[in-house]
């Protein structure tokens, strides 16, 4: 995007929320911001990016207050204007950026270990976490997990466990095809495994509303089955 662009388009967002979530969507496409955060901070990014897109796209009002901009008399088809109002944005949003993914790497210290479908499942007969997901969408075959638990002694643990595999049909408001399991499918199962502007364009929903649910929803109930198999 060309600085006469974002200016323009930033002007726009501080009145219509509409152009704000397309400003917000914006920063994944603005090269400047990754080549500012370095191999170091990169493993963070994707975690980072929806709550960095979700805050620029609540505070846009206090951007041109922050940097002491007046964008209601900005003229973004002059270079020299519109070059600088695009340099104090992507400052702006390196601060959050940067915010962020020390939140995400002080976060990933505190949680349970990573789920890996490799790892056991838990299950008698054998078997990995990638083995209890099934090939075919619905319910009906996820309780293919169940059957291969019927000589579990513990029926409360069972019990929690079909609640939690059951929960992969979890979806976000508005999009009931974006289940978790068809996010584990594309994101997990897949060689190799698709990108998220992939996944947004073939399934027509927010980039920043798949990968929020991935992380707020779909990797806990990851975390959850692993934690359940593994306390068997």
């Amino acid at each position: 995007m060309d600085d006469a662009s974002l200016c323009q388009l930033i002007r726009e967002a501080l009145h219509s929320p509409e152009k704000a979530e397309t400003l917000a969507l914006a920063i994944d496409q603005l090269p400047e911001v990754k080549r500012y955060l370095g191999q170091g901070w990169m493993p963070y990014y994707d975690e980072a990016l929806p709550v960095t897109e979700r805050d620029v796209k609540r505070n846009i009002n206090k951007f041109p207050q922050n940097y002491r901009l007046n964008l209601e008399t900005t003229d973004c088809k002059i270079p020299s204007d519109a070059g600088n109002v695009r340099k104090k944005f992507i400052s702006w949003v390196k601060m959050i950026l940067s915010r962020d993914c020390h939140d995400v790497k002080r976060g990933q210290k505190n949680r349970p270990k990573t789920v890996s479908l490799s790892d056991p499942a838990g299950i008698n007969q054998g078997g990995t976490i990638e083995d209890t997901i099934p090939d075919t969408q619905g319910l009906n075959s996820l309780e293919i997990l169940l059957r291969k638990e019927e000589l579990q002694e513990n029926q409360e643990q069972q019990k929690e466990l079909k609640r939690l595999i059951e929960s992969l049909v979890c979806h976000p408001n508005g999009y009931p095809h974006c289940t978790c399991y068809e996010l584990i499918q594309r994101r997990l199962l897949k060689t190799p495994p698709q990108q998220w502007r992939e996944i947004e364009t073939e399934l027509q929903i927010p980039y920043g509303t798949v990968t929020a649910h991935w992380n707020r929803k779909c990797k806990q109930r990851l975390e959850e089955i692993s934690k359940n198999s593994s306390n068997k």
